[in-house]
């Protein structure tokens, strides 16, 4: 292998912004120097042992946004369940509402049945007592007419029994 692929794979491997020597990391200083002229399975094992490391690395990243993905899921299921739980207790009350509304409705149609039949009941009282009070007042015009009638007939007896009186008397002495 030549050096100029172990270059391109470390580039691949370990990517760097910028592939000037002043931007590299000791390790990758040493790691080039010792491709460049030490023992190549020397470079290669150091390589593998970087790669190794940043798989490492990786995975313990990998892990912990996991751990962060679970804890979020976790929570995003709690919040969740708590939502369902407030909709199922908001969905029973406005049941109940609802059903307490129908009894109400019925209560209030019954109540207003009550009071259309109250009315028409009144009504017809009045009607009666109207009609009682025309009968009453009917009466009471026959009763002072009759009364009228009596003391006319009073009067006239009073009238003629004096007469009647004074001519019986003169009657008998005869």
């Amino acid at each position: 292998m030549d050096s100029l692929d172990l270059d391109q794979v470390v580039d691949e491997i370990i990517p760097r912004g910028d592939q000037n020597s002043k931007n590299l990391r000791p390790v990758d200083l040493a790691l080039r120097q010792s491709l460049h002229g030490g023992d190549e399975a020397d470079a290669a094992l150091a390589l593998v042992s970087e790669a190794a490391e940043a798989i490492r690395k990786l995975e313990e990243q990998s892990a912990q946004a996991v751990a962060r993905a679970h804890n979020a899921a976790n929570t995003v299921m709690e919040k969740l369940e708590r939502t369902v739980a407030r909709a199922e207790r908001a969905e029973a009350g406005l049941r109940q509402a609802e059903a307490e509304i129908n009894e109400l409705t019925a209560s209030a149609m019954q109540a207003h049945k009550d009071l259309e039949m109250l009315q028409s009941l009144l009504a017809s009282r009045e009607a009666d007592l109207a009609a009682m009070e025309q009968r009453a007042a009917s009466a009471e015009k026959r009763a002072d007419e009759a009364n009228a009638s009596i003391q006319r007939i009073v009067t006239a007896i009073r009238t003629q029994l004096p007469v009647a009186a004074s001519l019986g008397d003169g009657q008998g002495a005869d």
